[in-house]
């Protein structure tokens, strides 16, 4: 078997794995959250009896990083369907995540998130809902 052809076999093999490389934080959008719009979103953490709180994305790809949202990190998608992802953020010196977000419709969400996050562990799980488009100068 010659090189061009072990470069077709890999090639191949990539694709068919799914492709799961490590991947710049700014990658491309994931499939589950195609749909979901950014705007003025309200979270609520599960089971909580506090008010949500309302906050505008003008990002959808946010909801992935809760915590660590401004840090250099790079991401591995781990799972990408219609309606889930998750994604594992590391990010040097600072700590790492890994956040699943199950899309129940593109205005409806339900995240759970762990990590570490400046050398403290942390669990968190929240409801998002799409409340309306973000107030103008608010993004």
């Amino acid at each position: 078997m010659g090189i061009g052809s072990l470069r077709r076999v890999a090639a191949a093999l990539v694709l068919v794995s799914g492709g799961a490389v490590a991947q710049p934080a700014a990658a491309p959008t994931l499939v589950a959250m195609r749909a979901v719009a950014p705007g003025n979103w309200s979270l609520r953490a599960t089971g909580s009896a506090e008010a949500a709180r309302a906050s505008c994305f003008a990002d959808t790809a946010a909801f992935l990083r809760l915590r660590l949202r401004n840090a250099q990190c790079s991401r591995f998608v781990i799972d990408d369907t219609p309606r889930l992802s998750t994604v594992h953020y590391t990010c040097p010196g600072i700590g790492h995540v890994r956040t699943t977000i199950h899309v129940d419709t593109p205005r409806s969400l339900r995240i759970e998130s762990e990590g570490i996050a400046d050398g403290m562990p942390f669990a968190d799980a929240y409801e998002a809902r799409r409340i309306g488009n973000c107030a103008r100068g608010q993004r």
